[in-house]
């Protein structure tokens, strides 16, 4: 326990001489001076130069952990790419790679993972050995009971099987599993709370190629029996006296088609939204209208001091389509949360997916050990988030 309490007190404080860390976590001197010698002899720790000091006497050694003893790997698992970064136990990224799987019905998904996550690792000259722990973020939710991919018709290659068992035997360490816009709303959580923000309390809506919402509720994800909580894509509600899904009401296509109503011409989303959020306000109205009746359930019940709008529909809008779902969703009830657009992070998938990694490699390496059916909540939001290098 002393060793644990040292380890993550120097993570979160970086260098420290050895008198600061017996003030950190209480130990005598010589009880701190032989527990460095411990964590030192198997490679936990490292010495790291001196502290400077004013005056006659011996220079303090610093010691710092040495975020080199294990690697965690984040990996994005979409339709058309594997996206892939390793990052050290300081969260720092050390190495990149990006396969593409689109046109290849055939290819083996999983072995391809391992194929990206060796890249990966080649490019920081690392062995696949040396990752200690993956975190995968897919586009659909898995079943924790059979392990199977559900509400991903259009991944049809990841179907029918036991997704973390065959990830974590192809690539022969623990690997944790996690809906894609769940680790969306991890990043942009961690992104927030490293600006002093503290949130524990979300609500994300997905508007995208697919629709989708993610929920934290006290630092924690909400994701239901059967990990299906949030896959609202094929819901109906009743729109314009029929009843609409919401994918034909907030996708990209169906945003598309929306701003074509208005006369706004454009073969991207990114462009048509543009247009109609600057010098079309029916088309706001009727935009802000149908993310409201997406949001006014899960906001009524769970109470979230955020409201976040993400994906390629809420980029394109940006904070005016915020301001439009916040004034509809104030008149409408009596919580009044913040409405955000997303920070919009590149590669938000994978930085989620290696933020939860880091954490689980470092309670891997210096801590009691996770084992590949862990709770992404145990590290859900570290102390040190992952940096790009």
């Amino acid at each position: 326990m002393n060793e644990r309490s040292a380890l993550y007190a120097l993570l979160r404080h970086g260098a420290m001489s050895r008198v600061e860390l017996d003030r950190a976590i209480g130990l005598s001197k010589p009880a701190a001076a032989e527990l460095l010698r411990r964590l030192e002899t198997n490679g936990l720790v490292r010495r790291s130069g001196f502290q400077p000091v004013h005056g006659p006497g011996p220079l303090a050694q610093l010691w710092t952990v040495n975020v080199a003893a294990g690697y965690a790997a984040g990996v994005d698992i979409s339709a058309t790419a594997i996206d892939v970064a390793i990052a050290d136990l300081g969260g720092t990224v050390v190495g990149e790679a990006k396969e593409v799987t689109r046109g290849n019905p055939t290819q083996d998904p999983v072995r391809t993972v391992r194929s990206a996550v060796q890249a990966a690792a080649r490019s920081c000259s690392l062995n696949i050995s040396d990752v200690v722990h993956t975190v995968a973020g897919i586009q659909g939710s898995v079943d924790p009971a059979t392990g199977h991919l559900e509400y991903a018709p259009h991944m049809p290659r990841w179907q029918g099987f036991d997704v973390r068992q065959r990830l974590s035997a192809a690539l022969g360490h623990p690997v944790t599993v996690e809906n894609d816009v769940n680790l969306v709303t991890v990043d942009e959580v961690a992104t927030a709370n490293r600006q002093g923000r503290g949130l524990r309390n979300v609500v994300l809506l997905w508007m995208s190629r697919g629709v989708a919402v993610a929920c934290m509720i006290d630092g924690r994800l909400v994701r239901g029996s059967r990990g299906g909580a949030g896959e609202i894509d094929r819901v109906s509600m009743e729109h314009a006296g029929a009843n609409v899904a919401f994918r034909d009401l907030l996708s990209n296509r169906a945003v598309l088609n929306l701003a074509r109503s208005h006369d706004i011409s454009s073969t991207t989303i990114t462009a048509a939204v543009r247009r109609g959020m600057t010098s079309h306000p029916a088309f706001v109205n009727e935009l802000a209208a149908r993310a409201t009746q997406a949001l006014a359930g899960p906001v009524a019940l769970l109470d979230p001091e955020l409201v976040i709008l993400a994906g390629d529909v809420a980029m394109a809008a940006e904070k005016a389509l915020a301001t439009a779902v916040a004034e509809r969703l104030h008149e409408m009830l009596a919580h009044r949360p913040e409405v955000a657009v997303a920070a919009g992070a590149a590669h938000s998938v994978r930085q989620g997916a290696l933020h939860a990694a880091v954490g689980a490699a470092r309670e891997e390496v210096l801590g009691r050990g996770v084992g590949e059916t862990a709770d992404l909540e145990s590290w859900l939001l570290p102390q040190s988030p992952p940096t790009s290098a």
